[in-house]
């Protein structure tokens, strides 16, 4: 069975924003410190993939993205943890529909902008990022 073309994608921008209270409450799990910002993936697609019951699978290098969600321009996920961007540094982003064949991007992870824990105030609402 041959796989439907992956989506292709146009930018990657990763912007900071508060978190949301569920995003609090997450932090909070994971114990990750930095709980002022979280960041906005924003992923913009050339052209959104055709529905399917065989969604795609985004991935950084090797890591499975666990959640993402549509906007008006692409899909998006949030990362809690700065850190990740440092794990990921230069990593590309990849699609798959059965977590064996991958499709390459030829994009890879954007770096995190460094926000100051004074400036978080200021921040962005995700809604606001997204629109």
């Amino acid at each position: 069975m041959q796989l439907p073309e992956p989506p292709k994608i146009a930018a990657v921008e990763v912007v900071p924003a508060q978190p949301t209270e569920a995003d609090r409450a997450a932090i909070a799990h994971m114990g990750v410190k930095q709980a002022y910002a979280v960041y906005v993936v924003k992923v913009r697609l050339k052209a959104k993939p055709p529905v399917t019951s065989m969604a795609w699978v985004l991935y950084v290098g090797d890591e499975r993205v666990a959640k993402y969600w549509e906007y008006k321009d692409g899909i998006y996920f949030v990362v809690f943890d700065p850190q990740f961007f440092v794990t990921h540094k230069g990593k590309r982003l990849r699609f798959s529909q059965n977590d064996t064949e991958f499709f390459d991007t030829d994009m890879e992870l954007a770096p995190a902008p460094s926000v100051a824990e004074s400036s978080a105030i200021k921040l962005p609402l995700q809604a606001d990022v997204l629109n």
